[in-house]
């Protein structure tokens, strides 16, 4: 059976995967489910889900009911969320016993994976740390590659080498981009900088409220002065180094010399690859 593209729909990837299980006495395929039968997906990508975005949910499931019942799959003696962790939170804060679902009686652990991250990013917007932690383990775990997931996901495949390629970035900076301090933008600057500069800089995006190209130039301007560098050029270079995402050095000087691209993995030359091929369709 032909899987259709995960950025399609949750409703597309559903009617696909596994068999429905049916209440036998009323033959309907929606089931209230024990609570304490349920437990967490253990491919959530979603660490952090914030007190008051489930008590706005509780409160109008409280007042309207459940309208879209939640996604289990069988486990054990018990089921696994599939889909719908917020709302199964939000109903067990209310303290009800039961939830509407409808379970999949076979669904891989990989099926779980995509569903859960689709999910996820259809519904509420995964910070950018944590939809390259959930790319990484679909790469890693499952072996789909960059272009797979791209298509899957409905992304060009730069966009999700650059989402990668922030898990570069030390612990201190990742967790910034967490809280929302730095957004993704700031992440890819701050690759361009020299590693032992990378947390000054960012203290300095966060005291001082620059934006992404302001931080791109506070980040290289010092190479570039070093050098005396024509501001064409060193424009240029702060252009190029935007287009790809990741750090751009010119040795020489502005009459002759050598480009480099520097690149973290495979993964990012071929997202360069690509990038030069589309210009050269788009110019025929």
């Amino acid at each position: 059976m032909t899987r259709k593209a995960l950025g399609k729909g949750l409703e597309a990837i559903f009617g696909n995967l596994g068999t429905e299980v049916v209440n036998p006495k009323t033959g309907n395929a929606t089931l209230e489910i024990e609570l304490s039968k349920i437990t967490a997906n253990p491919f959530q990508p979603r660490t952090e889900f914030g007190p008051e975005e489930i008590a706005e949910l509780a409160q109008s499931i409280h007042e309207k009911g459940l309208l879209q019942p939640i996604l289990l799959r069988k486990h054990h003696d018990g089921y696994q969320i599939v889909a719908g962790e917020r709302r199964y939170r939000a109903v067990q804060s209310l303290g009800l016993k039961t939830i509407p679902a409808l379970v999949r009686d076979h669904l891989s652990d990989r099926d779980m994976m995509e569903m859960a991250l689709i999910e996820n990013i259809q519904r509420v917007q995964l910070n950018a740390i944590e939809e390259a932690m959930a790319y990484e383990q679909l790469i890693n775990t499952c072996g789909i590659t960059h272009d797979e997931l791209a298509q899957k996901l409905g992304k060009s495949r730069s966009a999700i080498t650059n989402t990668l390629r922030l898990l570069k970035l030390e612990n201190p900076l990742l967790e910034m981009i967490r809280e929302g301090k730095l957004t993704a933008g700031h992440g890819r600057a701050l690759l361009q900088a020299e590693p032992n500069k990378r947390l000054k800089l960012a203290h300095k995006i966060v005291e001082d409220h620059l934006n992404v190209r302001k931080a791109e130039k506070s980040g290289t301007k010092r190479d570039g002065s070093k050098s005396g560098r024509n501001p064409n050029t060193q424009a240029f270079l702060e252009k190029l180094q935007l287009l790809l995402g990741t750090k751009v050095t010119l040795r020489g000087n502005d009459a002759k010399g050598i480009l480099e691209i520097h690149f973290m993995q495979r993964g990012d030359l071929e997202a360069f690859a690509e990038m030069i091929e589309r210009a050269q369709l788009a110019h025929g």
